[in-house]
This record gives C-alpha cells, structure tokens and sequence, in this order.
C-alpha cells in the first residue's frame, strides 16, 4: 500500500496549457462648442476641466498602483482553507481551486500595463501552490507513515520547478512578458504536483469516484533531475502547439505539433521541426511521452524506435 500511494504522488499528473494576455484600450474624445463673444468663460472652463481631467487621471493611476502591489497571500491562504473544508469531495475541491486560479487571473488579465501585469502573476503560483501544501497536510493526517517519503519526494521536485518553468518558456526568454510565462508554467507544475497528491489523497481514503476535472497534452515530460526531457506548451493558433526535445543530454530538437481529424488524436501530435528536417508523431499520456521519428536527415536523430520520456510533471 505505502509503495502505492509513493508511486500515485509521484507519477499522476495533470496540467493545462498557455493563457493568453492583454489589455483593454480605452479611446475617449469629444467635440467641444466654444460659445461666440465669451472667450473668457469658455477658456476658464477648459481649465477647469482639465484639472478634473488631470485630477481624475491621477487618481487613477493612485488606484491601479496600489491594485498592482496588494499583497492577496493571506486572502488566497483563508480562501484555499473554506474551499478544503467545505467541499463534498476532493473533485469538487479541484475544480474549486481552478475557479479561485481563474480568478486571480482575471485581476492580472485587467491591469493596465505589463509590469503590473508580471507582478500579478505571482499569486496563480500561489494558488496552487498553497492547494498542495494543503493537501500534504492531509495527507499527513491521514498517513503518517506513508507521509516522510511523500514530503521528501515533494521537496526534491520542487528544489527542480524553477528549472522546469525556465525550460518551458524558452520562447520567451527575451520579451517582456517573460515573468508572466514563467509565473503561468511555474503555477502549472504546482497544479499538476496538487492533481498528484488529491489522487493520492483519493487512494488513502478509498475515494473510488475520484477524478481528474480537466487534462491537457501540454506539460514537462522526463527526468527533471537531467537535461533529457519534452516539454509541450500551446502555440499562439489555436489546435497547435510548441514541442521542445532534449535527447541524451546532448540533442535538440525544436518544433510544433499539430492535431491529426483521426481517431485516438487526443492520444498524439504530428511533430515538425522548425527547419522541417524531422518529422514525426509524439503520443503523450498523463504518464509519459515519446517521439516517433518517420522522416529525418540523421542530423539529430534517427527512425530508430521511439525516444521515450517517462513521467509528467
């Protein structure tokens, strides 16, 4: 049973994929009438109006600084707790978790620029990161024995998130959007490490209805510890996708992945490098992936069988 519950904490995992950002615009304008032979009233009253114009912009700008850096870590903590102890199940409580996620989200989809947007970031990590938290403690509660080897692999993984999230946002590396990419792929691993524990949760408690409320294809697949993995994240056109391969430690391969209208295409991408030069499918799952190599120049690699990448993180 310990060994069980080990492996379910370490290897059931799913995740979500890139959300988009942006502002809103705003255009205001007018026609303004100056009545004749009363210059001097008209020019007090664009004066005045425009001190409330610069009175009101003012404030404005006083309102969105202080949204920008209102710290929500103790809101979030209080709202993860009722969320816990008030749900009828550990689905529920999920599904709970992704609407309090989406939520925070919001309040960073609606700030007014991008270094308030890359501060606000920050608390989708915090959301589930505190739902995992929460539900080591459970799981602490509830196995002790089984709780030390949980919490050791916890603390070794997450010693390797900044690492996965950097990975998974290589294509943004030089944009200024760069801190709200890493912050979605780092709050993505905490949301699939939570999606772990509950179903270890689940097994501990003998909660046989359980199950996952929602799945993606996207995630980091293999060893974290090591430079060999397959990272697959959501391209900017909707139905495709970005695919990065690490191979032995010393091949790369960067392309996009595409859905094939076949059956089981929930199950696989067809594969393209960007140089076209390799081609192929990667069929994923919620435990592993791997590429299958049908067309290449012998460059990186070749059709020999599939490139494995075990776990999902």
């Amino acid at each position: 049973m310990k060994k069980k519950i080990v492996l379910l904490a370490c290897c059931l995992s799913l995740g979500l994929g890139l959300i988009g950002c942006g502002s809103e615009s705003k255009n205001e304008g007018g026609l303004v009438m100056e009545p004749i032979g009363n210059g001097s009233q008209s020019e007090s009253s664009s004066e005045s109006q425009n001190e409330n114009k610069s009175d009101e912009t003012e404030e404005k700008k006083s309102d969105e600084s202080t949204a920008a850096v209102t710290d929500y870590s103790e809101q979030i903590t209080a709202e993860i707790g009722t969320i816990a102890q008030n749900s009828a199940s550990l689905r529920d409580e999920l599904v709970s978790i992704n609407a309090l996620y989406d939520k925070y989200d919001e309040l960073r989809m609606n700030a007014e620029d991008q270094a308030s947007i890359n501060e606000l970031s920050v608390y989708g990590t915090m959301v589930w990161k505190g739902e995992a938290e929460s539900l080591l403690d459970r799981i602490k509660e509830k196995a002790p024995d089984n709780y030390n080897d949980i919490y050791s692999e916890y603390e070794k993984w997450e010693s390797f998130v900044p690492t996965m999230a950097e990975r998974m946002s290589y294509l943004y590396v030089d944009g200024s959007i760069y801190p709200t990419i890493y912050s979605y792929n780092e709050a993505m691993r905490y949301k699939q490490k939570a999606y772990s524990l509950a179903s270890a949760l689940a097994d501990i408690t003998g909660d046989q209805a359980f199950g996952f409320p929602d799945s993606t294809r996207c995630g980091y697949y293999g060893d974290y510890e090591s430079d060999s993995y397959l990272v697959i994240t959501e391209g900017m056109e909707s139905g495709s996708y970005n695919i990065l391969i690490h191979i032995d430690d010393t091949k790369e391969l960067r392309g996009w992945g595409e859905v094939e209208d076949a059956p089981d295409s929930d199950t696989y991408l067809l594969f393209t490098s960007d140089d076209e030069t390799v081609k192929g499918f990667v069929e994923h799952s919620s435990l592993e992936a791997a590429l299958y190599v049908t067309e290449t120049d012998y460059s990186v690699v070749g059709p020999e069988g599939a490139y494995s990448f075990p776990l999902k993180y």
